[in-house]
């Protein structure tokens, strides 16, 4: 019998029984295939290691991260704080009636900026905040003051008076440019060199040696008296117990070494911080003992190495007099560089043998307290976890002498009493007297704050005690501090064989984002993040002017050679020196016995690149918590550490 084969027909035809099951039977067969993958995916997985695990997670957080093998900010997912105000609005005025602050405005103003009148002769009289002389000719020249207040005051009343510029800085936190040329500076300091007069050299701890004029030697000469004086103590990280003795001994060595003091007579080295107080009662003992009462005191240094605010708190103190206290303005201090442009003065007061002993009976009577308070600090610090404010140190500056009660009831206007406000200083008892003066601050080319914004310079100003921060950085990797600054590590090499890695330690703000990049790609990683959170500084807004500006930065540049560093000491967990990356900040590099590395290092204008032996901060290891399994970094841990 002849078959006829019916035509192929499709696999399932809806309606039949046996089609049905047959569907029914697939859709099973797929649903425990698809289990069978899953369970298969599952298994694979637990059968990783949790530092398998580990290391797929850390580089899951990076897959949009060309080059990059290390960012502060996707690490901890903290955006850097950003400053409201941008290019534009630092420019604008923050308040349209600031005029109305000054209480001699009669308010006849034509623009809310005030108006400028040449044909008024300047005055004679010093801005009380930064000592440029008032008048109203010109707003970008320094003391200027609109017409409107500056006409028909009398020489009394200017003296109450600050210059629009100190006036925004006090009220506003806003720095307006004035146009002021850099050897106005030196000639204003130069006058101390035909003076018998003490030199008082302030450096700052955290940018050293780019906070050292190197021609303080040329203004000072080689007989002069000088006392160093290192700043900003307390936000250095204490390694051990007896640190400050070496950075006493390390300021020493790097202001022989870049300010000619090899030449100088120096006197007296402090530590101080302007800030907490801490090291001033010495200072003002040292003074007394030392220059005591033979000629006026000048406050010399770069900008920003806080000589106005040691200024204010010397302002308040033994070392001037009583009743000047109250009558002499405190200078404006602000971290936006050259605040003071000319020179402020209150009136020393005489250390007498009687005056030194009852000073020192109070500080004797005081002693007690001290040591109870510090007492109590450093056991806050123990049992905190990191707590840096009771770690820093810090001292009470206090008063022998009470203010003397120059001015009746200010109140009293009926029996014809003038308050006093201002010193005068042509009074007789002050024709012989010693004076301590404010100069302006140099500026030093190795410096970035002409760079900056305020803004920028209070993010990269640490607010308190540096935590060191470890990575391990291989050969041919980069580390970056924001858009600031730039390491590369070339080669590493010990006992004739490369190193894996190096261990380095930054000393930099926390505000300040770190970024590990491959060398070859770090220029393409720099100019495609700079603006953005990843580099954090300097900072771009959504303003047009701040896009302008990141267009015009300089960028980093390196110098001509590179740096090659060698250690063949035996110094288990001891840094073995320090690469100063201008203001930015510097890094510690942990080497082995018996090594020798090649590195480079860039900075805008490749300034502020320094090599600094022995290392500030050496046993900053010992500050640094476990690495980090599958990541570049280390654990942070206590800034600080108390050892017998």
């Amino acid at each position: 019998m002849l078959r006829v084969l019916a035509p192929k027909r499709p696999a399932f035809l809806v309606g039949s029984k046996v089609d049905i099951f047959q569907l029914e039977s697939n859709s099973r067969l797929s649903n425990y295939s698809q289990r069978s993958v899953r369970r298969h995916n599952t298994e694979a997985h637990e059968q990783l290691s949790s530092r398998q695990r580990a290391w797929q997670v850390a580089r899951e957080r990076y897959k949009n991260y060309e080059h990059i093998h290390y960012s502060s900010v996707v690490e901890t997912g903290l955006i850097p704080k950003k400053p409201s105000s941008s290019a534009s609005s630092r420019l604008s005025l923050p308040n349209p009636n600031w005029l109305e602050d000054y209480e001699f405005y009669a308010g006849n103003a034509k623009s809310p900026d005030g108006s400028e009148d040449k044909s008024i002769a300047s005055s004679s009289v010093p801005c009380s905040g930064c000592g440029a002389h008032l008048h109203c000719h010109n707003s970008s020249y320094p003391g200027y003051i609109p017409s409107e207040i500056f006409k028909g005051r009398t020489e009394t009343e200017l003296r109450t008076i600050v210059c629009k510029r100190c006036h925004f800085l006090k009220h506003y936190n806003l720095a307006l440019d004035v146009e002021v040329p850099s050897s106005s500076y030196v000639d204003t300091i130069s006058r101390i060199q035909d003076k018998f007069a003490l030199a008082i050299v302030l450096v700052d701890l955290l940018d050293f040696p780019s906070s050292i004029w190197p021609g303080m030697l040329r203004v000072l000469g080689s007989k002069r008296p000088v006392f160093l004086v290192g700043n900003k103590v307390d936000l250095l990280p204490r390694d051990s117990n007896s640190y400050m003795n070496h950075v006493r001994s390390c300021l020493t060595q790097e202001f022989i070494k870049h300010g000619g003091g090899q030449g100088m007579n120096i006197k007296h080295v402090s530590l101080i911080s302007a800030k907490t107080g801490y090291g001033i009662e010495e200072l003002i003992t040292q003074l007394h003992k030392i220059w005591a009462y033979k000629g006026d005191v000048y406050l010399l240094g770069c900008t920003n190495v806080g000589k106005s605010t040691l200024f204010n708190i010397l302002l308040n103190s033994d070392y001037c007099r009583p009743e000047a206290s109250d009558l002499v303005a405190k200078a404006t201090t602000c971290p936006w560089p050259g605040t003071t442009l000319k020179l402020l003065r209150f009136p020393i007061l005489r250390p007498s043998d009687l005056r030194v002993y009852q000073r020192f009976q109070r500080l004797f009577s005081e002693r007690g307290q001290r040591a109870a308070m510090e007492k109590l600090r450093r056991d806050q610090a123990k049992e905190s976890k990191g707590n840096t404010s009771a770690a820093q140190p810090m001292a009470v500056v206090g008063r022998t002498f009470d203010r003397r009660n120059v001015v009746n009831d200010v109140f009293a206007m009926s029996s014809g009493v003038k308050p006093v406000t201002t010193l005068n200083e042509r009074r007789a008892e002050y024709r012989e007297a010693r004076w301590v003066y404010d100069t302006p601050g140099v500026m030093q080319p190795d410096q970035l704050t002409p760079l900056l914004t305020t803004e920028e310079l209070t993010l990269l100003q640490p607010k308190k005690m540096i935590r060191p921060r470890a990575f391990r950085v291989r050969p041919n990797m980069s580390l970056m501090l924001g858009g600031l600054a730039r390491f590369d590590l070339l080669d590493c090499l010990s006992d004739e064989r490369q190193l894996e890695y190096l261990k380095v330690i930054v000393f930099a703000s926390e505000e300040l984002p770190l970024l590990i990049v491959d060398t070859a790609h770090a220029e393409t990683v720099y100019q495609r993040y700079l603006g953005t959170e990843l580099l954090g500084l300097p900072i771009s807004g959504q303003d047009a002017g701040d896009a302008e500006r990141i267009k015009r930065w300089p960028g980093l540049q390196c110098q001509d050679t590179d740096i090659v560093i060698t250690n063949s000491e035996r110094n288990v967990g001891k840094l073995s020196c320090d690469i100063t990356l201008s203001s930015a900040g510097w890094i510690g590099l942990l080497m082995p016995s018996n090594s020798e590395c090649l590195l480079r290092a860039w900075t805008p204008l490749a300034a502020g690149v320094y090599v600094r032996k022995p290392a500030l901060v050496p046993l900053a290891d010992r500050l640094v918590g476990k690495h980090i399994r599958y990541s570049l970094a280390y654990n942070t841990s206590k800034p600080f550490v108390f050892q017998k």
